[in-house]
C-alpha cells in the first residue's frame, strides 16, 4: 500500500472512530445510574438485541484467526466457524436466554447469588473477570495484526492507541452505546467480507473457477492423525464452552422481555450460520491467491484483502474489522466492570451514591482495558487466547447454570464444588500434564522453561481436555448436591 493510500486509510479510521465515540456520547445522555450503564434500562428491542448478539460473537479475532487457520489447514482448522458457534447460539436461546431474562438477574454472578451461594457468586465473578479480560486481549491482538498489515504501524503503538479508544468509547456509553452501534458494526463487517469474497472471485476468474480451486483435501473437517476424543473436544469447546458467557447474558438482560431475548438469540444464530460461511469460503479459495503463512496465519486475511481489493474498498474492509474489534472488546470490558461494580464492590460494604457507583463502573472499565493490553503483549496468539476463554473455569459454571436454571437439584455446595472440580481438571490437563510431558523429553528443559512453553501454548496437550473438565464438573456438582441434602454442621 502506498503512502497516499496509507494516509487516506489513517484519515478514514480517525473519522470512523470519532463517529463511533460521538454516537456513544449521544446515547449516554440518559445514563444516570449503574443499572442504566450495564442493563440499558431493560428496554432494548428485538432487532438491536439480535444484531448485538451476532456482532459480539462474529468478531475480528474470530474472522482473522479462523481464516488464517482454515487457509493453512482447511476445514479442520475452523470447525468452530461458523458451525460450532452457531450451534452454541441456538442452544443458548433454547436453554439460557429466556430463563435468565425472566428471572431478572443483574449479571451471571447474580444468578449464582440468588440460586446457590455467595461463595459461588464470588468465584464466578473472578473467573468472568479473568476470561473477559483475556478475550479483550484477543481483540487487541487482532487489531494489531490488522494495522501492521495495513499501515505498517508498530504493534505496541497500535495496542496503546486502541486501548485508549476503547476506554473512552466504552466508559462513556456503557452497554446502550455498545448495543446500538453493534448494528452499524454488523452491517459494516458483512459488507467488508462480501467485498473480499468478490475480490477473491475476481482474482481467480469468477465464482465458478474460484469454487473449483478449492481442493477436496481442504474440505476434510478432521485433522490428520487426530483422535476421536480430540475431534469431539474441538466441537465441544465452541458449543458448550461459550454457552454461558456474561457478554451475551448482558444483552439478554437488557431486552424488553424474556420472549424477545430468546427470539433474538435464535436470530443471531441464524445470521451467524449464514454469514459466518463467508470467511470460510474466502479462506479456502483465498489460499490459492495468497499463500498461507504458517508462522503467522493471522496475517493471511489482511494480506489477501490488500492484494485483491481496490484501495478505497480496502479502506472499507479495514473499517469493517475495526467495527468488529470495537464491538466485542466493548462487551468484554463491560463484563469485567459489571462484575467489579455490581458483585465485588458490595462485598466491601460499598455504599455510595448513584453517581459514585457509575464512576466506579467506568474506572473498572478503564482498568480492564489496561489489563487486556498487558495480556495482548504477552506473546500469545489470537487462537490460543480464544481457547483459554472457552475453557478455564467454564465447565463448572456451565454445569451449575444448566442444573440451577432447569431443576431444583443442588444447592450451595453443588455449584461451588462443580466450579472447583472443573478448575482442578483444567490445571491437571492444561498445566500439569504438559509440564510433565516436556520434562519427559530428551533433552528435558528446566522447570521454568517448561512453564514458559506452557504459557506460550507450545507444550503438548492432552486430547479431550475440555470434555474432561465437563465430566469433572458434573461429578463435583452431583457430589455437592448429595452433600447439600445433609444439613451443614453448626
Amino acid at each position: 500500500m502506498g503512502d497516499q493510500s496509507a494516509q487516506g486509510l489513517g484519515l478514514f479510521i480517525a473519522i470512523y472512530v470519532a463517529i463511533q465515540i460521538g454516537i456513544g456520547i449521544y446515547l449516554s445522555r440518559n445514563i444516570k445510574s449503574e443499572q442504566d450503564f450495564f442493563l440499558a434500562g431493560r428496554g432494548v428491542g428485538l432487532i438491536p438485541i439480535s444484531f448485538s448478539i451476532f456482532a459480539t460473537w462474529f468478531s475480528a479475532e474470530t474472522i482473522i484467526g479462523s481464516a488464517g487457520a482454515i487457509s493453512a489447514q482447511g476445514l479442520a482448522g475452523g470447525r468452530a466457524e461458523p458451525f460450532g458457534y452457531a450451534l452454541c447460539l441456538f442452544a443458548m436461546g433454547w436453554l439460557v436466554a429466556g430463563a435468565f431474562r425472566a428471572k431478572g438477574y443483574d449479571n451471571l454472578a447474580g444468578f449464582f447469588r440468588a440460586r446457590f451461594s455467595g461463595a459461588s457468586e464470588i468465584l464466578t465473578a473472578v473467573l468472568t473477570i479473568l476470561v473477559s479480560t483475556i478475550w479483550a486481549a484477543a481483540q487487541m491482538l487482532a487489531l494489531a495484526a490488522l494495522f501492521e498489515a495495513a499501515l505498517g504501524a508498530p504493534a505496541t503503538i497500535t495496542l496503546i492507541v486502541s486501548t485508549l479508544v476503547i476506554i473512552v468509547y466504552t466508559a462513556t456509553s456503557g452497554i446502550v452505546g455498545d448495543i446500538y452501534t453493534d448494528m452499524i458494526h454488523a452491517v459494516m463487517l458483512v459488507i467488508g467480507l462480501l467485498a473480499v469474497l468478490f475480490g477473491v472471485a475476481s482474482a481467480l476468474g469468477g465464482f465458478g473457477p474460484m469454487l473449483a480451486k478449492i481442493e477436496p483435501g481442504q474440505l476434510n473437517p478432521l485433522a490428520e492423525g487426530e483422535s476421536w476424543l480430540a475431534q469431539l473436544d474441538q466441537w465441544a469447546i465452541p458449543i458448550l464452552g461459550s454457552l454461558v458467557t456474561q457478554e451475551v447474558i448482558a444483552r439478554f438482560l437488557s431486552a424488553k422481555s424474556a420472549r424477545s431475548s430468546k427470539i433474538a438469540t435464535y436470530a443471531a444464530g441464524g445470521m451467524y450460520l449464514l454469514l459466518g460461511a463467508i470467511p470460510v469460503v474466502i479462506a479456502l479459495a483465498g489460499s490459492h491467491v495468497v499463500a498461507a503463512n504458517v508462522d503467522d496465519p493471522e496475517a493471511f486475511l489482511p494480506a489477501l484483502a490488500s492484494q485483491t481489493l481496490p484501495a478505497f474498498v480496502y479502506v472499507l474492509f479495514i473499517g469493517a474489522l475495526i467495527s468488529a474489534v470495537m464491538s466485542t472488546t466493548n462487551s468484554n470490558v463491560l463484563s469485567v466492570s459489571s462484575m467489579v461494580s455490581m458483585t465485588l464492590l458490595p462485598l466491601i460494604r460499598w455504599e455510595a451514591s448513584a453517581r459514585a457507583n457509575l464512576w466506579a463502573a467506568r474506572a473498572s472499565t478503564a482498568a480492564a482495558c489496561v489489563a487486556a493490553f498487558l495480556i495482548a503483549n504477552s506473546g500469545q496468539t489470537i487462537i490460543e487466547l480464544i481457547t483459554l476463554t472457552s475453557v478455564w473455569g467454564q465447565a463448572g459454571i456451565l454445569v451449575a447454570v444448566l442444573f440451577g436454571l432447569h431443576s431444583g437439584y443442588g444447592g450451595r455446595r453443588a455449584a461451588l464444588w462443580a466450579i472447583l472440580a472443573g478448575l482442578m481438571v483444567n490445571v491437571a490437563t492444561m498445566v500439569v500434564y504438559p509440564i510433565a510431558a516436556l520434562l519427559g523429553e530428551a533433552p528435558a528443559p528446566s522447570i521454568l522453561e517448561a512453564i514458559g512453553l506452557v504459557l506460550a501454548g507450545e507444550a503438548p496437550s492432552i486430547d479431550g481436555y475440555f470434555l474432561y473438565s465437563v465430566v469433572g464438573s458434573l461429578i463435583g456438582y452431583v457430589a455437592g448436591a448429595e452433600a447439600d441434602k445433609r444439613p451443614l454442621a453448626t
